[in-house]
């Protein structure tokens, strides 16, 4: 079993949401089965260091996705749920929107300060005009591209909720759809260790 690398928690707490969860939107990998964050910059939208799995974190190492966390803790849920658009090769999912897992928040952390010692001379750290910059830690559960959850404007509708199957999506699950998605992917393979495992590859060969 592959082992996450330990963070230290001083300054962290205990986090309790209820069951609900957000969209975290993760750019993917083009050259690589496993559907990891594009870290290399495939896209062309930046390179992506969220979700960390190797740490279990999401938004320690970047603000890419900072006013979604927040708002995810705002609204009180305790599930991040995280999205992408694939644009790989295989033909089956091409532009279709996939959930390929989620986080169970257990700890959160203020981490506005680090960004401003770390990231105040980016060219546009977009974090500046926030008062405070969630990150969080906890369990994390990713599956391969054949048992993501494929979301669809059908289903978003159904659920009663507006909006696209998209990039720009930033809907707030209820109870019940959360439910509904916790439920899918903790019957499908958890492929966590891969994902680690990829990434850690990238980084040897940088």
């Amino acid at each position: 079993m592959t082992i996450r690398t330990q963070i230290n928690f001083d300054g962290w707490q205990d986090y309790r949401g209820k069951l609900g969860g957000a969209i975290i939107y993760t750019e993917t990998s083009h050259n690589c089965i496993v559907p990891v964050r594009d870290q290399l910059n495939e896209n062309g939208n930046g390179e992506f260091l969220d979700p960390n799995y190797e740490t279990g974190t999401v938004g320690l190492f970047a603000y890419t996705n900072t006013k979604d966390i927040n708002k995810a803790i705002k609204s009180k849920v305790r599930y991040l749920f995280f999205g992408t658009r694939y644009e790989g090769s295989n033909s089956d999912y091409k532009n279709r929107y996939l959930i390929i897992g989620y986080m169970r928040m257990d700890k959160i952390k203020d981490v506005r300060g680090l960004f401003l010692q770390r990231y105040l001379n980016d060219y546009n750290p977009t974090f500046l005009n926030l008062d405070v910059c969630m990150a969080a830690w906890g369990l994390m559960r990713f599956v391969s591209f054949e048992d993501a959850y494929v979301l669809t404007d059908e289903i978003l509708h159904d659920w009663g909720y507006a909006g696209r199957a998209a990039r720009p999506l930033r809907t707030i699950f209820k109870e019940e759809h959360a439910k509904i998605l916790i439920e899918y992917f903790d019957s499908k393979a958890d492929q966590t260790d891969e994902y680690i495992d990829t990434i850690l590859e990238y980084n040897q060969d940088e």
